[in-house]
């Protein structure tokens, strides 16, 4: 997937609900968006709130902005302030 370096919103969320499902699902999360430059480095970070209920699908949208470099978005999940997971996605012209 690539995206055109324009106004658009970030969501991320977990789809594998049956994981978190196997025990009381994913306690203390928080969902972090960073972006990174074709030389990748990272140049902007949104933290995400951590969360202190236990979900088995957590979600975060974040608002519309506009990304300054072409290079990738990643998403990444952290539970008890531990990286769980990511995905990134290329932003080319």
């Amino acid at each position: 997937m690539t995206w055109k370096r324009r106004r658009r919103a970030s969501d991320a969320g977990v789809d594998c609900g049956f994981v978190g499902a196997l025990n009381s699902g994913f306690c203390n999360w928080r969902i972090d968006f960073t972006y990174a430059d074709t030389g990748n480095r990272t140049y902007r970070v949104a933290r995400g709130t951590t969360h202190r209920e236990c979900r088995i699908d957590p979600m975060r949208n974040n608002s519309p902005s506009r990304l300054r470099y072409f290079g990738k978005a990643c998403a990444r999940l952290y539970v008890t302030d531990k990286r769980l997971a990511g995905q990134c996605h290329n932003i080319t012209k």
